[in-house]
């Protein structure tokens, strides 16, 4: 069973490298008309993993959707951090999330102990560096939201994979020119650069939430009946 779900944890993961690798520079290089193909293909990704998921992963799945289009809007029209190549929200952005979310979550199972507090260490210079220069002063405020979920969230592999995953992704996307953040933050003046170093700390945000949302549906969807016995295996 363990070497069965390594196999699948391998498809997966390759289908979100490939959908990565040659979705954003066709999205970002093409014509127009090519958004559409890397809608289609994209969303194709997503339902054949849900497809061989656990209904409790496709929860989180579904969760991850419907967070990442409400963040998306909220960060890009409400706060105004970026904006797209055709100043649209795509259609893949939000099965995208879902797709780097599930790849994350099967790597960091996979990650020794160390890692997510190396990913941290590696990054606390930067933030120093940033904040003092001004470069980045929207990075120091990020890098506290990570050392907040690296010390008291409850799964800090998957912070860690998922930061080291996002800055690759945004990284690739916005040197093609597939979207582009602003190097003034509107709300406050804070400054950041293209990427943000800490980008990875909103994706951690969004995994938190998933977590949290897919739980609390989890808990509500618990027949009546197991709740007494779930209580009384909490008592000490």
């Amino acid at each position: 069973m363990e070497r069965d779900d390594a196999r699948n944890d391998v498809r997966v993961i390759a289908l979100v490298a490939a959908t990565l690798a040659f979705g954003i520079p066709l999205d970002a290089l093409g014509p127009p008309v090519s958004q559409t193909l890397v809608n289609l293909w994209t969303w194709g990704a997503l339902l054949w993993v849900v497809r061989g998921s656990s209904m409790a992963h496709r929860r989180e799945l579904a969760a991850c959707v419907v967070l990442a289009a409400a963040g998306e809007l909220f960060l890009m029209e409400v706060w105004g951090l970026y904006h797209y190549r055709l100043l649209n929200l795509p259609l893949f952005i939000p099965a995208g999330h879902a797709l780097v979310f599930t790849a994350a979550m099967r790597i960091s199972r996979r990650v020794p102990d160390w890692f997510p507090w190396a990913v941290l260490a590696c990054s606390a210079p930067y933030a120093a560096y940033a904040g003092v220069t001004g470069l980045d002063t929207q990075g120091v405020l990020w890098f506290m939201v990570l050392a907040g979920f690296m010390k008291w969230g409850r799964d800090q592999a998957l912070y860690g994979v998922a930061f080291v995953i996002a800055l690759a992704v945004e990284t690739y996307g916005t040197s093609l020119g597939g979207w582009r953040y602003h190097a003034l933050e509107p709300w406050f003046g804070l400054t950041t650069t293209n990427p943000p170093v800490f980008v990875g700390a909103i994706y951690c945000t969004l995994e938190v939430m998933v977590r949290r949302l897919a739980a609390v549906r989890d808990r509500a969807a618990m027949p009546r009946s197991s709740t007494p016995q779930l209580l009384s295996s909490r008592m000490p």
